[in-house]
């Protein structure tokens, strides 16, 4: 991996991003953390420090680019360079697409969208100086065709991926690898396993999974770049078999 072994993760309170900044600080990084909810970094930071880690806690709103500045410069002063960034944090909404508001467009953007956008501007400059280092857009399969009542959220997310393929034409050549990893599919977490009572949990996608996705793009050699993963679950292959009609 990088030889400066800091990482920066969105979304780090809970779920997937706190899995992810568990397995970076197992990876041997310190993980500069980064949420809206201080209470779940502080939670996230000592699961990090009680298995000899190093964590540093940055309250911030990914769509407020001072935030993410300010975020960023106290990772770099406490911890060091940033080798690794980790765009995970989104928001999410499910709602019929004519009672979707302006404002519920708009914050969807804003997360989703300038969210890895800021977050990226804010360190791509100088991995590129350095001549190193990964930035990781977490997708979903609505990158590529979303499905309905999810308008706002599908378009945030394909506006994300081009600014990952746009960072990737114009950095990667100056060291700097962008991943866009679209997890195709339900993650395995606790609350989706426990609605689907009926399914199999291993027939998701677990964030163990994802984790390690991580680790194997981050140290892929320059000469072996991925840009585009594809990871899709058991559940997603399933046969989809229209339902008898009644006679």
């Amino acid at each position: 991996m990088s030889e400066a072994k800091v990482a920066l993760i969105t979304g780090a309170g809970r779920g997937i991003g706190r899995d992810i900044a568990l397995r970076m600080s197992r990876e041997g990084y310190a993980c500069g953390l980064i949420a809206r909810t201080k209470s779940q970094l502080d939670e996230t930071a000592e699961l990090i420090r009680a298995a000899g880690g190093q964590a540093v806690v940055t309250p911030t709103d990914v769509s407020k680019r001072d935030q993410v500045a300010a975020a960023v410069a106290t990772v770099e002063r406490e911890l060091g360079p940033i080798a690794v960034l980790i765009n995970n944090a989104g928001a999410y909404l499910r709602k019929p697409f004519a009672e979707i508001t302006e404002e519920d467009f708009d914050f969807q953007l804003k997360v989703n969208c300038y969210g890895p956008f800021f977050c990226t501007q804010a360190v791509v400059g100088g991995m590129a100086e350095r001549g190193a280092g990964t930035i990781i857009f977490v997708l979903g399969s609505e990158t590529r065709g979303g499905p309905a009542q999810y308008a706002a959220y599908n378009a945030s997310k394909v506006a994300q991926r081009a600014v990952a393929e746009s960072v990737a034409y114009e950095f990667m050549h100056r060291g700097v690898h962008a991943v866009a990893l679209d997890v195709d599919g339900a993650v395995g977490l606790p609350r989706v396993t426990d609605a689907a009572h009926d399914e199999d949990p291993d027939h998701f996608v677990s964030t163990e999974a994802i984790c390690s996705e991580i680790v194997h793009v981050i140290n892929q050699p320059k000469n072996a770049w991925t840009f585009a993963v594809d990871l899709r679950s058991f559940y997603q292959w399933r046969p989809r078999v229209a339902a008898k009609k009644k006679a």
